[in-house]
């Protein structure tokens, strides 16, 4: 072959041309063909890139909508007055994607509750919530005889109160022990109980007590504005005792005296005979 002849050298020229992507003088264009673009476009790092960036993008939607990392397990701490479902349940935060609870507004909304004081809320992966409240505790006076006592929260008395109570404080009347001095222990279950019956009372059932007392025969009784007595004893199942007396308010049903301690609680009308409720809500 004759290298140095015109039309051999047009060739070569036109094949080193097209190698190089670059168009064939004379008009005509030759492209490098599928396979060298593919290797070209391999060489550049591209496919790699693009690879990477698609199980990116399938790792966040796996994460952002598997169940696996909703809220299921919620632990309530420092719930007294509240039980932990009702906690929960303010919340709204059981079931919701973990990713997308908002723990400032989750605390906010917890403190619209007229019993929730303060709250924190901390999560943890993939699916644990722990929720912190602190209620709201009105100030306790044990009043025995005529003198009012300054009681802790454990329910230890500190000292006889210098001061008259003010209207936001919660006196208990105690119509069994004479005195107290300071050192003495309260019963902590009608404490918590007074406390609870002081904040549910008003909210659930409107219900204002004229006075909340406390006994060592009956336990704690509140009294109503309109001269009923309530005997709610001990704390334990203080909300079946709170259903009952709540059918009875929307009912209207006439009583001044109602024991709720029995499981088939008794309420009477003046001088009437004792009448066993109706079935329990």
């Amino acid at each position: 072959m004759d290298y140095n002849a015109p039309n051999t050298r047009q060739r070569i020229a036109a094949r080193r041309l097209a190698r190089q992507g670059r168009p064939v003088e004379g008009g005509s264009q030759v492209r490098p063909d599928v396979r060298r673009a593919t290797l070209d476009w391999l060489r550049s790092g591209r496919l790699p890139s693009l690879l990477i960036f698609l199980a990116s993008v399938g790792t966040l939607a796996y994460l952002l909508t598997a169940g696996r990392y909703s809220v299921q397990q919620v632990t309530v701490e420092g719930a007294d007055a509240l039980k932990a479902d009702q906690v929960i349940a303010v919340s709204g935060i059981l079931g919701q994607s973990i990713w997308f609870v908002g723990t400032a507004e989750t605390e906010a909304r917890l403190r619209m509750n007229p019993y929730i004081e303060s709250a924190r809320v901390h999560l943890a992966l993939p699916d644990r919530a722990v929720i912190q409240v602190v209620e709201r505790r009105p100030e306790v006076r044990w009043q025995a005889g005529s003198i009012q006592y300054l009681v802790d929260g454990r329910g230890q008395v500190i000292a006889a109160a210098q001061e008259p109570a003010k209207p936001d404080v919660l006196v208990i009347i105690d119509r069994t022990t004479p005195e107290l001095k300071p050192g003495d222990q309260i019963d902590i279950d009608a404490l918590n109980l007074t406390r609870a019956l002081a904040l549910r009372l008003p909210i659930e059932l409107a219900l204002t007590p004229a006075q909340i007392g406390w006994d060592f025969g009956i336990g704690v009784y509140v009294r109503s504005t309109t001269g009923q007595t309530i005997i709610f004893g001990q704390n334990s199942q203080l909300d079946r005792k709170l259903a009952v007396l709540n059918a009875l308010l929307k009912d209207k049903t006439p009583f001044t005296y109602i024991d709720l301690r029995p499981s088939n609680p008794f309420y009477q009308n003046d001088q009437r005979p004792a009448v066993t409720s109706r079935p329990q809500p």
